[in-house]
């Protein structure tokens, strides 16, 4: 495969905020790469940046090859008083495809997204997933060769994401290079490749497997209904780094990888507090992994400071 997104060195300011610093990527034609982070990581300003909506404060970014490129951006921004069919006819007249081709490609893509019953409907009476769904047909009316999307899924139920991120996975399948922004760690499961980004900088990337590979400590998840009195006596343990709540469980981190000997130190600290079977050594999530990778950035950035 070859580079379609190279950035170099890229660094963004906006007055004394730097949204971006030094970032250095390369995104190959044919993943679907997805870039994940916390609101305010930067993933809208790399995405202006690689769309060539906004000019770099320094450094460099380069999209090669590519004639067309589609745009989902975070707020939907088609025309809520125009139906469907007026919608998607404007953005066909706009970037000069052929009427008799936009009227196939109209029919065949809100076909595939399971919009074509609802085509005399406003747009601005749709529901979030729908009008996601009709964004994304928008975009591909060009038959774009990059697809971007800057968090198509936030604030849609999980239903409508799932439904969402299969359309993506398709046409990845089909061949199209899509880079996608997402807070959620577990819509990564059907990315190629994935980015953290945290506060303008890239922490971890590679494949999913890699990344959580590459985690250097070992977790224990405990299961108990005093979980706030035993995150406390956890955390004050030698071998424990970190006890994190996860819903009903509790995610304690070691200071090493040895899983064997915090699951002991855990199990001989809470005593009879729990039974045998609620305390376990824990295969590290991606939420996990990132966590991890954000707390050592922020030492890191302390430590310059």
């Amino acid at each position: 495969m070859s580079a379609m997104i190279e950035a170099t060195d890229l660094t963004m300011r906006f007055g004394a905020v730097e949204a971006l610093r030094g970032l250095t990527i390369s995104i190959q034609r044919g993943e679907l790469f997805a870039l994940l982070g916390p609101d305010g990581a930067g993933k809208t300003t790399f995405f202006r940046l690689v769309a060539g909506l906004v000019t770099p404060s320094s450094g460099r970014v380069e999209v090669n090859g590519v004639r067309t490129f589609g745009l989902v951006p975070q707020r939907f921004s088609l025309y809520e008083d125009l139906t469907i069919d007026e919608n998607l006819h404007l953005r066909a007249r706009l970037y000069d495809v052929p009427d008799a081709l936009a009227k196939t490609r109209t029919a065949d893509l809100l076909a595939r997204v399971g919009l074509d019953r609802f085509r005399t409907r406003l747009a601005g009476a749709l529901s979030g997933g729908m009008k996601q769904k009709l964004a994304l047909v928008s975009a591909l009316m060009t038959q774009p060769e990059l697809l971007l999307l800057d968090e198509p899924t936030t604030g849609v139920d999980p239903v409508s994401r799932r439904e969402f991120w299969i359309l993506l996975n398709q046409l990845h399948h089909e061949g199209l290079t899509l880079l996608v922004s997402t807070p959620y760690m577990d819509e990564a499961e059907y990315a190629s490749r994935l980015a953290f980004l945290d506060r303008g900088q890239i922490t971890a990337i590679g494949t999913r497997e890699a990344i959580v590979g590459d985690y250097p400590r070992a977790l224990v998840e405990v299961r108990s209904h005093d979980r706030m009195q035993l995150r406390r006596r956890l955390a004050a343990l030698p071998g424990v780094d970190d006890v994190s709540l996860f819903g009903t469980r509790l995610h304690v981190r070691g200071r090493t990888g040895e899983g064997p000997a915090l699951l002991a130190e855990v199990r001989q600290a809470l005593g009879d507090a729990v039974g045998a079977g609620d305390v376990r050594v824990l295969a590290p999530s991606l939420e996990d992994v990132f966590v991890w990778h954000s707390e050592q950035h922020a030492r890191e950035a302390e430590a310059v400071a």
